[in-house]
């Protein structure tokens, strides 16, 4: 069975923690409510997963590597899909059929948006080998949040909604 740490791809690991019951309720209220990123809330996790801690400087690059692609593609699909929804509910099989084929796209979308921070990630090691300094390493053993939180203190939620998410992921992992 694998574990959080062997799970090599961002997407990977993405869809076994997003698919453990409470996880996407709790990731798409903050999306929703605060407009967090759930692919860099994701991203965070992976990262600290991996034994990575994430600086300030790499938070703010990896939001601007990922926000163009977000803002242009992911962003309109999820409110497209949402709006198809909102205003012809869900009897009609040949909407539904189409926002089905949405919903597609915006996964695959997000899906890119998974590579970029991969591939940033990736490009960051490789610095490393080359003599840069390295990304923190922490235990990867232990999920204590600090990337997330780092992250989620940066867009302003608050401690409780931080808490509560980083209480419903720790018992997430366990079960990955």
């Amino acid at each position: 069975m694998p574990t959080p740490a062997t799970l090599a791809s961002l997407w990977d690991f993405s869809l076994a923690l997003y698919a453990q019951p409470g996880v996407a309720e709790a990731c798409l209220r903050l999306q929703d409510e605060q407009g967090i990123n759930v692919n860099l809330l994701l991203w965070c996790v992976w990262l600290e997963c991996k034994g990575l801690a994430l600086d300030t400087t790499r938070l703010q690059d990896a939001e601007r590597r990922i926000r163009g692609w977000d803002h242009h593609y992911v962003v309109p699909l999820r409110h497209l899909r949402r709006r198809l929804k909102a205003e012809f509910g869900t009897g009609d099989t040949a909407i539904d059929a189409l926002r089905k084929q949405i919903q597609q796209a915006e996964l695959a979308a997000e899906q890119q948006v998974q590579w970029q921070l991969q591939a940033l990630t990736q490009q960051w090691m490789e610095q490393t080998q080359a003599g840069e300094a390295a990304p923190t390493a922490v235990d990867s053993g232990a999920m204590d949040g600090k990337n997330l939180r780092r992250y989620l203190d940066n867009a302003g939620v608050n401690r409780g909604a931080i808490d509560s998410l980083l209480q419903c992921l720790t018992g997430a992992l366990r079960n990955i």
